[in-house]
This record gives structure tokens, C-alpha cells and sequence, in this order.
């Protein structure tokens, strides 16, 4: 059993990116107002190359792109050749888990308090999973359902925790200082020896 862990620090205005110190914060800055914001997680052993609009990507295995942002409306993402059709809203956040054969659709919460850190969790895999304290004392997230999210702003805290799934299995991360207004994503992955759980650095592209 693997546990891959990569600090997730952003700087947010919006939902995936820190708010900066000054007056504008990367939203205002790299994307029109109203946009929508759209980012595809590789769960393949594969290289990705994705398409969106003007965007282009290259996904390494199990790792997430750049959020890219749009226009609201109808947009086709290609990947590796394959098109999958999506309509967006504007101002939304969407998380699209690429397996191989599909996307599936996670909706992130559109973010952008200097006040709280926010804590999002990814489970894909099989069975039930919570995201507690090291001690297990506390749930911060959780019980999350096979192939489910969920998210929560904490106060910014230096905090050891760890992924504890329904079968007892227990995954834990490292210490890690929560930062107000940023936001730390908690990957629960399928892996070849068993369930892994990683933290993943995420940014917003700035431009095509």
C-alpha cells in the first residue's frame, strides 16, 4: 500500500485557487467574470492529451490538469482523440474523473473566503470513506459514499489527518499547515496493492 503525499498550497479568489494579497486575486486577473472552470483528473496508466477550446493539456497517470476556464455554455473535451460533450454554467467548478472509457462529473464548491481554508475530498474508489484526524477522534469529511465528494472550510491550523475506509483501512497524511484562503484537494485512489490516498497540488491555467 502506496500513500503519495503533495502539499496543496493555491491562492484563491475563486474555487481552486488562492486568493493573492493585493487587491485582485488570480481570478480577477486570468478570467473573465463568469466563467466556468473545468479541470480532468487521469485516472488511466496512460498519458492524456486534452483538448478544450484553446486549451491544451498533457496529463501524466493518475495525476489532475490545470482548472482551464470558459464561457458558460455547450463545450466539447477531447481527449486522446475521444469528444465528450458538457454544458457549464457560469461561475461553477467541475472536477471530470477520466478512466479510460468516461468522465464522470464532480461539482467543487465555487470558493473565495480569505477567512477559511478549504478541505475537498475525492472518493473514487469502491467503498466508504472518511477524512479524520490522525487520531480519529474527529471527522473533517465524511462518510463519503463509493465515488462520491464532499468539502469543508476549516480555520487555518496545523493538523495531521488520515483517510479511514469502511473495510478498517487507515491511510494517513501527512502534517500539513491549513492556510486561509487556500484549498487542499484529499485524493482516495484505486491502486495495484489496494486503496492510496495522496494530496495534489492544483492551479488555474493562465492562459491557452
Amino acid at each position: 500500500m502506496r500513500v503519495w503525499i503533495v502539499s496543496l498550497l493555491l491562492l484563491w479568489n475563486l474555487p481552486v485557487w488562492a486568493a493573492q494579497d493585493g487587491a485582485e486575486g488570480l481570478y480577477e486577473m486570468a478570467a473573465p467574470p463568469d466563467s466556468a472552470f473545468i479541470r480532468v483528473v487521469n485516472l488511466t496508466g496512460d498519458q492524456l492529451d486534452l483538448g478544450l477550446d484553446e486549451w491544451r493539456q498533457s496529463l501524466a497517470p493518475g495525476r489532475a490538469g490545470d482548472y482551464l476556464y470558459r464561457p458558460g455554455g455547450e463545450a466539447q473535451i477531447r481527449i486522446n482523440g475521444k469528444s465528450f460533450d458538457f454544458s457549464f454554467a457560469s461561475r461553477s467548478v467541475q472536477t471530470l474523473i477520466f478512466d479510460g472509457q468516461s468522465m464522470r462529473l464532480h461539482e467543487d464548491t465555487y470558493f473565495n473566503s480569505r477567512l477559511k481554508a478549504l478541505l475537498v475530498m475525492y472518493n473514487l474508489t469502491g467503498q466508504g470513506a472518511s477524512l479524520q484526524t490522525a487520531n480519529g477522534s474527529v471527522t473533517v469529511i465524511g462518510p463519503l459514499a463509493a465515488e462520491d465528494s464532499g468539502d469543508r472550510e476549516i480555520n487555518g491550523v496545523k493538523v495531521a489527518l488520515r483517510v479511514a475506509l469502511t473495510d478498517g483501512t487507515s491511510l494517513p497524511l501527512e502534517e500539513v499547515v491549513l492556510q486561509r484562503g487556500r484549498v487542499y484537494s484529499v485524493w482516495v485512489v484505486p491502486g495495484a496493492s489496494g486503496p492510496e490516498a495522496r494530496l495534489e497540488e492544483a492551479n488555474v491555467a493562465t492562459m491557452p
